[in-house]
């Protein structure tokens, strides 16, 4: 996932002489000091720790508008959206993210049925259950349309496809199923619609909530141990991993000999960095549930939430509010200049970050932009603490360099191109995430 490595080969020509290993020796040196290059470091090193930070958190809001200063000030990368939309969110995605520095992540939860959020712009989504009651190649058809049309309004990522193995948890409709070859056939088709789209499918909730025992907006619950986990959960995930989705949401619960006892998911080592990253092997982005959860509320507020997510190995920290931006930011720029987080884990995650945004190689032009951003904003700059709120956030904006995600060409361009008001956190019919 880093940046490509340089390969060099030093040629020695061959010498005569009465000193001859001597003189091989001097110009082995020679070559080698004349041919080696250094390549400079890529974006995701020079960034500095503020703008690093930044591109670590999305946060979601009610409507584009509520996330323009966010991005504007580079403190969050992205946003989705909650609550339903206007007929003209395409106009208002353009406006909040005309001023962005780095280009950013435009979501939205659109599952269909009692989660969909741009029905007022693009008709009526059928629930995953109903989508099950059809074939797969229908339901691609269906959703490969409708990103399509989300793409032509501004968005580059969707929240989604949901791949729980049954509708426990309060998913009820979100489900396409109980049997998880089904889910799977489904899941698997839709991801590759949405790429087709021009969109970076989320596919959520890892390791898979559908037999769990609490709706995490509510409380914390629990899932099956990882064993039956992988027989039956965890096998539409496996499959869209070997396939190179490039994204993946985890979930606010708890997995009895995974994770420690009271721990869930999303701010576990454990389950993010040992058994997602490591054991399955997946190697795109990672993103928590929203923080703003009732499952999360024995942890603090959404900053100290969102740096326990960071530090379990998470890329991104999906912060409830545009409010709640400023002390989540402070605080994951003081975790990473503390050391705190990881510098190499930090590295890697805005690597990733960036390579889906189509930003590859150095960016001197995009760090020093970021760096005057940090410096304007030094002496206003809020110091960590607790908060928590619901609101908003938005994406897409200007950018330097170019580049390929690892699962699509399509996700890179998606995001690459480009396309204050009270904050919120209602939504039409259903939490999603």
């Amino acid at each position: 996932m880093g940046a490509c490595c340089l390969a060099l080969t030093a040629l020695v020509s061959s010498c005569t002489g009465t000193a001859s290993g001597d003189v091989a020796e001097k110009q082995v040196e020679k070559a080698t000091a004349s041919t080696t290059t250094t390549l400079p470091p890529d974006c995701a090193e020079v960034l500095p720790p503020s703008a690093q930070a930044g591109q670590m958190i999305m946060v979601m809001v009610t409507s584009p508008q509520i996330a323009t200063d966010v991005l504007t000030e580079g403190t969050a990368g992205g946003f989705g959206l909650k609550g339903k939309q206007s007929k003209d969110v395409g106009k208002e995605i353009a406006a909040a993210t005309a001023d962005a520095p780095v280009a950013a992540f435009v979501a939205s939860d659109e599952e269909g049925g009692t989660v969909q959020r741009l029905s007022s712009a693009l008709g009526v989504l059928p629930s995953a259950e109903t989508l099950a009651k059809g074939t797969p190649e229908q339901a691609a058809t269906l959703i490969e349309d409708y990103s399509t049309r989300m793409r032509e309004l501004g968005f580059n990522m969707i929240f989604g496809p949901v791949a729980d193995v049954g509708g426990g948890s309060g998913l009820g409709t979100r489900v396409f199923g109980k049997d998880p070859a089904v889910v799977t056939e489904f899941t698997d088709a839709i991801i590759n619609a949405e790429l087709a789209g021009g969109l970076i499918p989320v596919i959520k909730h890892w390791p898979g909530i559908g037999g769990g025992t609490a709706d995490p907006h509510v409380m914390l619950g629990k899932v099956a141990e990882l064993d039956a986990l992988k027989a039956k959960d965890l096998v539409p995930f496996a499959s869209a991993i070997q396939a190179g989705v490039p994204a993946i949401m985890v979930a606010h619960v708890q997995i009895p000999g995974l994770t420690a006892p009271g721990e869930p998911a999303s701010i576990s080592r454990a389950a993010i960095t040992t058994e997602l990253r490591e054991q399955q092997g997946f190697e795109g982005l990672i993103i928590s549930d929203e923080l703003g959860m009732k499952a999360l509320a024995a942890f603090g507020s959404q900053s100290e939430s969102a740096e326990l997510a960071l530090s379990a190995g998470s890329d991104i920290a999906l912060v409830a509010g545009a409010d709640s931006v400023p002390e989540v930011h402070a605080q994951i720029t003081e975790a990473i200049t503390s050391g705190r987080l990881d510098q190499e884990q930090v590295v890697a995650s805005v690597r990733r970050i960036l390579k889906t945004k189509g930003i590859t190689g150095s960016c001197p032009d995009l760090a020093a932009n970021l760096s005057s951003i940090v410096a304007a904003s030094t002496t206003s700059t809020p110091s960590s603490g607790n908060n928590s709120s619901s609101g908003s956030n938005s994406s897409s904006g200007n950018n330097s360099g170019s580049g390929n995600n690892s699962s699509s060409a399509n996700t890179t361009s998606t995001v690459a191109s480009k396309s204050s008001t009270s904050s919120g956190a209602s939504n039409s019919t259903s939490n999603g995430n």
